[in-house]
């Protein structure tokens, strides 16, 4: 048995899964999510069991399992730091580092409730995406691609629009083209379809609805990708011109995509507003 820190997780319950566990060293949420939310440290609220570490190549494992707690957090969580088998998880040697000091960390809400209200959505959670991270296929690939590319975002200690963006927009594209097998010219085409197919209400091309127009942020992608630009002047069918820029549709943009990747695993706990990318409310 393998026992390791976890930095930064807001957790409560002892979460149990395939072959390891999450044993939270703090039962009152107040407190937890307290320390978890620190901008300038990442302070250590749980430890990670595995059970049989022979089965399991422990970094690649540790890395993925560090990516999806993250998700969950949308701020950065930390692995790190082995139990010794004469130290317990409330009488540690003086040497094991209690928190660990970093550049200041994102503060954004979790993305799933927390297990003090459902036990069972973290849990689900964690086994779905550690399962598809686990399959070999070129649409899970790009599944992983995505959320790396997402949690890179949360991760990021300046915000740059535009980079942020870019990452998301191409994390989108490339799992809804693997989806569809669709690497056509106007990728609008696979990507709203598979949001549609995943329940959101969105368009192909929408001007008088442009937050749900995909084609929106498809302009916004190629004025930046191909000009620099932050925003982009669009002749309607009507003749109109509207501009769209990113300060007006990137949060909207921002929120859709953590649903997209939740709907792609299918996870669904009942709790979650699959609108929230629209109407800010999370439950």
């Amino acid at each position: 048995m393998v026992r390791i820190g976890i930095y930064g997780y807001e957790c409560t319950e002892v979460t149990i899964l395939n072959g390891y566990s999450i044993v939270p060293l703090y039962k009152n949420n107040l407190d937890v999510k307290r320390l978890s939310k620190d901008e300038s440290c990442y302070h250590l609220t749980a430890f990670l069991v595995i059970d049989n570490a022979d089965k399991l190549i422990i970094d690649s494992f540790i890395f993925d399992l560090e990516a999806v707690l993250s998700f969950v957090s949308q701020k950065d969580v930390l692995i790190r730091n082995k139990l010794r088998d004469n130290e317990d998880y409330f009488s540690l040697d003086d040497d094991f580092p209690i928190k660990l000091d970093g550049y200041r960390r994102a503060n954004r809400e979790r993305l799933i409730i927390g297990d003090y209200i459902c036990k069972e959505s973290t849990s689900n959670f964690i086994r779905l995406a550690m399962k598809s991270l686990s399959n070999e296929n070129a649409e899970a690939k790009a599944f992983r691609k995505a959320l790396f590319k997402v949690i890179e975002v949360y991760k990021t200690r300046e915000h740059f629009i535009d980079v942020s963006y870019y990452l998301l927009f191409s994390a989108l594209e490339s799992l809804c083209r693997h989806i569809k097998d669709d690497f056509g010219k106007n990728c609008a085409v696979p990507i709203t379809s598979v949001l549609q197919k995943y329940g959101f209400n969105v368009y192909q091309d929408f001007p008088s609805e442009p937050h749900q127009s995909i084609m929106t942020y498809v302009h916004l992608r190629n004025a930046l990708f191909h000009n620099g630009m932050m925003e982009k002047e669009v002749r309607t069918p009507t003749g109109d011109t509207v501009v769209y820029r990113q300060s007006e549709y990137y949060s909207t943009f921002s929120r859709l995509l953590p649903l997209v990747l939740l709907r792609y695993i299918d996870f669904d706990d009942d709790y979650i507003n699959w609108n929230s990318w629209l109407d800010r409310q999370r439950i």
